[in-house]
C-alpha cells in the first residue's frame, strides 16, 4: 500500500511539472570503518567528512563480507543466498556466475521510470554474456571493468601471474598488455577502452563523469532525470599510489605495513579517492543539479586489513571493531556510509542515525525516496522515513551471511577443509544479538596448503601506531554470541554462559531458517574458471564468451586446467 501511495504521488507532482529528483549511488571499495576521518581515521578525507557530517551519517549500515554479495544485494534488494551469490570467494575471473534474470536491478527500476541510467567504475556481478553486463542490467551507459579489481594504470589482469593463475597453460605467454599473460578489463559499452594506457584509472572516470553529469559543456542540464552509479575503484588492491605526488606528501606521516603492503601508499589512494568525491561534488553544481540530486555512500565491505606479509593484502583498519574485509565480524560487515546531496530536507542535515540497516534496503529507499514502484521480490525495507525523518526502526533482524556450502563451485577442494566449521559461513544479528555459526572467515591457508598460512584475520588493526592485538578467544569454535549494544568490538563471547541460551537457541534457529531452501536460499552459482574465458582467445581481454543461457559447458572439463592459486 505504501509504494503504491508513493507511485501515485510521483504521478501527481510529475504532472504537475515537478522535476523528478536525480540519484547518485557512490559505492566505496574496501574502504575501512576508520579509514574516513570522521571514524578517527588518520587518512586525509576532509570531502567525504564534510559530506557525511551535513547528510544523514548512517552508523549501522551492514553489507556482506566481500565485493560480490554485497553489490548482487545492492542491485536486487535480495539477500545474495537467494540468487546464488553468496560466494566467500567472489566471482572468479573467467567463471560464469552472475545477477538472475528473476531480479529486477536498480538500474531497470529506474530506466523503466524514465531515468538515464549510467554506471561508472566496478562491475563485478557477472560478465560470461553480454546480458550479465551492466548494459544487459539496465544502464544506457557503462564505463569501467568487468572484474573485481585491475591495475590502476594498465587496467589488466593477470591470467597467470606469481598469486593468481587462472590458466596454467598462460604460464610461458606474455600479451600485448603484459609479462604475465595480462587479460584487458576496460570497457566503454562493449568496446575496450585501450587509449590512455598507463594513465591513472581515476582520472578517466572524472572524464567520463564531466560527459555524464555536464552532457552540454555545463551549459544546461541533462535532458532528463538520471541514476548514476559511481563504484570507485579505491581503495581495492593493487596498492598503487596515484601520479600527482600531492597526495603522497599528504600521507607522509601515515605509515604501517610489511613489504608491499604499504599504509602510506592506501592513504595516498584513500586521499585520490576522496579527491574524486569532491569532484563529484563540484560538476552536479557547475551543471545547477546539485539541489535535485540525492547522493547514497556506502563502502561494499570492511577494509582489508594487514593479514598477511605474503599473500596480496591491504592495510586498512576498522578500529575499533574486529576483524576486516571476508570476515563476520563488525570490521567486515560495518562499514561507512552516509546520505548527502541537495535534494536531502534541510530538516535532516547534520542527523546521525543508528537505524538498522543492510544493502538490501538500498533499492527501495531509493526507490521510494524518487517516487518509483519497487519490485515485489526483494527483501530489503525502505528506510527513508527512519533515517532521514527519525521514524520507528525499519528493521531488527539481519541474516549477515547464510553459507551451507561457502566454497560454491569449487568442490575439489572441499576436502582440503580443516574443520567441519568451515563448512558453515554464517551470522545473523537480531538486535541486540549477533550469533556467527561455524567459521568467521575461510581460512585461505588452509584451503590451499601449497602457500605460506596467513595471520589471523580476527582481530584489532589500530590506527596509530598501526598495530595488530589478538582476540582474547579461540579461532575454532563452533558458535559465537554477542551483545552488540554493550560489546560492539565483539570481545565477549557470551555463547557458552547458561544465562544465554535461550538467546543463543533463538538466533541459531533463524539461521536454519534462512538456510531453508523453503525459505528461498539457493546453492551458490557455480564459479569455475571456463576454458573458452581464457583471454588468449578474445585479443587478451577479459571480455564476455557464452552466446546465452542455453551455452553450457561441462564444469568439470572447464575446470582441467584451472588453478586458481599457485
Amino acid at each position: 500500500m505504501a509504494a503504491l501511495i508513493l507511485a501515485f504521488v510521483a504521478v501527481v507532482l510529475r504532472c504537475a511539472g515537478a522535476a523528478r529528483p536525480n540519484v547518485v549511488l557512490l559505492v566505496f571499495d574496501d574502504l575501512g570503518w576508520a579509514d574516513v576521518g570522521y571514524h578517527g581515521g588518520n587518512f586525509p578525507t576532509p570531502n567525504i567528512d564534510r559530506l557525511a557530517s551535513d547528510g544523514v551519517k548512517l552508523e549501522r549500515m551492514y553489507v556482506m563480507p566481500q565485493c560480490s554479495p554485497t553489490r548482487a544485494a545492492i542491485m536486487t534488494g535480495r539477500y545474495s543466498f537467494r540468487t546464488g551469490l553468496q560466494h566467500f570467494e567472489t566471482i572468479m575471473p573467467g567463471s560464469s556466475p552472475g545477477l538472475p534474470d528473476d531480479s529486477k536491478t536498480l538500474a531497470q527500476v529506474f530506466q523503466d521510470a524514465g531515468y538515464a541510467t549510467h554506471m561508472i567504475g566496478k562491475w563485478h556481478l557477472g560478465y560470461s554474456m553480454w546480458s550479465q553486463s551492466p548494459l544487459g542490467k539496465g544502464f544506457d551507459t557503462f564505463y569501467g571493468y568487468m572484474q573485481g579489481q585491475v591495475d590502476y594504470y594498465n587496467r589488466t589482469i593477470p591470467t597467470c601471474g606469481p598469486n593468481l593463475c587462472v590458466y596454467p597453460l598462460n604460464r610461458p605467454f606474455s600479451s600485448k598488455f603484459g609479462p604475465a599473460a595480462d587479460g584487458y578489463d576496460f570497457w566503454d559499452g562493449r568496446t575496450p577502452v585501450t587509449e590512455d594506457f598507463g594513465k591513472y584509472t581515476v582520472d578517466k572516470y572524472e572524464a567520463r563523469l564531466d560527459e555524464v553529469l555536464c552532457p552540454y559543456g555545463g551549459t544546461s542540464p541533462p535532458s532528463k532525470p538520471f541514476f548514476l552509479y559511481f563504484a570507485e575503484q579505491q581503495v581495492h588492491i593493487p596498492l598503487q599510489a596515484p601520479p600527482d605526488a600531492r597526495h603522497m606528501e599528504a600521507c607522509s606521516g601515515v605509515v604501517g605495513g610489511t613489504r608491499s603492503v604499504n599504509r602510506t601508499v592506501l592513504c595516498s589512494m584513500a586521499s585520490r579517492l576522496d579527491e574524486s568525491v569532491g569532484r563529484l561534488e563540484a560538476l552536479l553544481k557547475k551543471n545547477g543539479v546539485w539541489n535535485e540530486t540525492l547522493i547514497f555512500a556506502v563502502a561494499d565491505n570492511g577494509g582489508m586489513t594487514q593479514w598477511s606479509p605474503d599473500w596480496p593484502a591491504s592495510a586498512s583498519s576498522n578500529w575499533p571493531l574486529r576483524g576486516g574485509k571476508t570476515t563476520l565480524f563488525e570490521g567486515g560487515v560495518r562499514v561507512p556510509a552516509f546520505l548527502s546531496g541537495g535534494a536531502l530536507p534541510t530538516a535532516a542535515r547534520g542527523r546521525t542515525s543508528e537505524q538498522l540497516l543492510h544493502a538490501t534496503d538500498i533499492l527501495p529507499t531509493l526507490a521510494g525516496f524518487a517516487g518509483i514502484p519497487v519490485p515485489s521480490r526483494h527483501d530489503g525495507v525502505d528506510a527513508w522515513s527512519a533515517v532521514v525523518h527519525g521514524g520507528t526502526p525499519c528493521r531488527t533482524e539481519i541474516p549477515l551471511n547464510i553459507g551451507r556450502n561457502p566454497l560454491g563451485g569449487l568442490p575439489w577442494l572441499v576436502t582440503r577443509l580443516a574443520h567441519d566449521g568451515a563448512t558453515n559461513y554464517s551470522a545473523l544479528i537480531s538486535w541486540p544479538w549477533k550469533v556467527l555459526v561455524g567459521a568467521p572467515y575461510i581460512e585461505f591457508g588452509t584451503l590451499l596448503p601449497t602457500r605460506a598460512k596467513e595471520s589471523r584475520r580476527d582481530g584489532y588493526w589500530g590506527v596509530e601506531p598501526y598495530n595488530y592485538t589478538a582476540p582474547d578467544e579461540d579461532l575454532d569454535l563452533p558458535v559465537r554470541l554477542y551483545n552488540l549494544e554493550q560489546d560492539e568490538a565483539e570481545h565477549h563471547n557470551l555463547a557458552n554462559s547458561s544465562e544465554y541460551q535461550v538467546v543463543l537457541k533463538k538466533l541459531v534457529s533463524r539461521v536454519e531458517w534462512y538456510a531453508s531452501k523453503d525459505n528461498g536460499w539457493v546453492q551458490p552459482q557455480s564459479n569455475v574458471p571456463w576454458q573458452r574465458a581464457n583471454p588468449m582467445f578474445h585479443s587478451w581481454t577479459w571480455a564476455p564468451f557464452r552466446s546465452g543461457p542455453a551455452d553450457t559447458l561441462d564444469e568439470v572439463e572447464a575446470s582441467e586446467d584451472v588453478a586458481v592459486v599457485v
